[in-house]
């Protein structure tokens, strides 16, 4: 027996003065038999279960009967039910069975003065644009990960290289507001780390994978998809201070000169030539002058395309 399905079931019973067979059977997905089993032992854990015949009849739970719910406090299960409903940016049905779970035990979750108190934090995981075939492809890489099943995926790397690969997946990641998937990658046979953003097409196949022995914590101290860090120098217009507040962080800009400087370690390489593409002449690279020549000849290339000498 699946103690998760039966709690579950316990729960429903307490929500409910009465529950049919066939509705536990229809939310559980199971047999009605399998239902009458998770009765019995749920009865011969001591929770009060009686049945009710006849044409209105199911299951039911003594009204006398008491479930402590005094285990988490009422900001702590306000915490718990914000964390989860960040995560649910495909909305997953474990996370809506946790949330369902931790309704019930949460008594005042409809008081809309309690709501107001502690209901004050707010974590978004998906993305501003595409959320369906995002949520698309978060379902597909997670149902592989959950059913230990190989992927076939196109990575598009930094350098827009496009590559078929075999992919064994065994984490989702989280970091800095960016979605990862860690595993095994058949193409390079070795760990890779790589970015949801830039699978363009994830497959479920029908190979069943074991995982390896890894260290997926220690990975992640290092640089992600094995970029180096460019300690940079900038001076820019006031025009795009937003923008670069929000790229290095109010506490790398320095606003005490004539005009706006910031100073800031990042990822380098093709990435960071791109960002500093995308502010146009609002900005100016003071160092490292390897990064300003790049930027200059990039400048160049676009004339050139443009049809400018």
């Amino acid at each position: 027996m699946n103690n998760g399905v039966m709690f579950g079931m316990m729960l429903t019973l307490l929500r409910n003065e009465k529950v049919t067979k066939r509705y536990l059977a229809e939310k559980f997905e199971m047999s009605e038999r399998t239902v009458i089993r998770y009765m019995d032992e749920l009865a011969v854990a001591g929770v009060p279960i009686y049945s009710i015949r006849g044409k209105n009849g199911g299951y039911a739970i003594s009204s006398e009967y008491q479930f402590d719910k005094t285990f988490f406090t009422e900001a702590e299960m306000a915490r718990l039910m914000t964390c989860i409903k960040s995560m649910d940016v495909y909305h997953d049905r474990l996370n809506n069975s946790l949330l369902d779970k931790l309704g019930y035990l949460n008594k005042r979750r409809n008081d809309e003065k309690y709501l107001l108190e502690t209901d004050n934090l707010i974590i978004d995981a998906g993305p501003w644009s595409n959320p369906t075939l995002y949520r698309s492809k978060m379902e597909t890489l997670q149902r592989a990960i959950d059913k230990r099943k190989s992927i076939k995926i196109m990575y598009v790397d930094r350098y827009e290289e496009r590559t078929h690969r075999l992919f064994d997946p065994y984490y989702r990641i989280l970091k800095e507001g960016v979605w990862y998937t860690y595993g095994w990658c058949h193409y390079r046979n070795d760990f890779r780390l790589f970015k949801l953003a830039r699978i363009s097409s994830l497959i479920e196949t029908d190979e069943t994978f074991t995982r390896r022995v890894c260290d997926v914590y220690k990975h992640l101290e290092g640089n992600f998809e094995d970029v180096e860090t460019v300690d940079i120098e900038i001076e820019f217009s006031n025009t795009i201070l937003g923008d670069i507040e929000e790229w290095l962080g109010l506490e790398s800009i320095d606003d005490s000169g004539l005009k706006y400087r910031a100073r800031a370690t990042v990822f380098g390489g093709r990435i960071l030539i791109n960002k500093i593409l995308s502010f146009g002449s609002g900005v100016k690279v003071l160092s490292p002058a390897p990064l300003r020549e790049e930027v200059l000849v990039e400048c160049k290339r676009i004339l050139r395309n443009s049809g400018v000498e």
